[in-house]
């Protein structure tokens, strides 16, 4: 299936591209939800974005977190670099199986002076179990 393409028009509105399926809505309702909870760094909130086990496959080594508390390093890490807050610049939907969302990113960290320091891309897998749609493993 060919990829629906969304950008970042501003840090706060996104533009859909028409190709863009209303399927996809609910995938892109939950990645601007962890992204919102992410830059608040409320961890709890965070994790109640995420299913469990949870893979963190942009990290080496690997990482299978396999419950709550143990992102608080996260804090951490991103005050050392002095970061204050992360948006998406591309976002791209691949349908899967009807429960299975795979969504390829670009994600840019800014300062406090608000320049972009890093810009990462990224595999995002969602999932719904039991109703609730998580992030299974970025």
């Amino acid at each position: 299936m060919k990829p629906h393409r969304l950008r970042l028009a501003a840090a706060s509105t996104l533009g859909l591209a028409p190709a863009a399926c209303a399927a996809c809505q609910p995938v892109l309702d939950e990645t601007d939800k962890f992204r919102a909870v992410f830059n608040r760094m409320d961890m709890a909130g965070l994790e109640g974005t995420v299913h469990f086990p949870h893979l963190r496959i942009a990290s080496y080594p690997l990482q299978v977190l396999t419950g709550p508390g143990q992102h608080d390093h996260v804090c951490g890490n991103l005050a050392f670099e002095g970061w204050t807050c992360s948006v998406w610049t591309d976002r791209r939907i691949i349908p899967r199986p009807q429960t299975t969302t795979h969504m390829l990113s670009t994600c840019v960290r800014f300062n406090a002076s608000g320049q972009e320091y890093a810009r990462y891309g990224g595999l995002h897998i969602i999932k719904c179990r039991t109703g609730s749609r998580g992030l299974t493993a970025r």
